[in-house]
């Protein structure tokens, strides 16, 4: 069976310029362990494009 993907990712800025984002990965025909490894992934990238603000600031 052929595993078909679909990804969506909303991405809001705040009125303080905070970006902050909503994802969700949905799979058919994959293992369970499969769509968290890909939302996994997704989330780890998504940190890397759009870090929390340091406190403080």
């Amino acid at each position: 069976m052929e595993v078909a993907k679909r990804y969506r990712v909303n991405v809001s800025t705040s009125v303080k310029g905070i970006k902050t984002y909503d994802c969700t990965v949905d799979m058919t025909g994959a293992e369970m362990e499969e769509v968290v490894a890909e939302s996994d992934k997704l989330v780890a990238l998504l940190d890397s494009r759009y870090p929390a603000p340091l406190e403080g600031k």
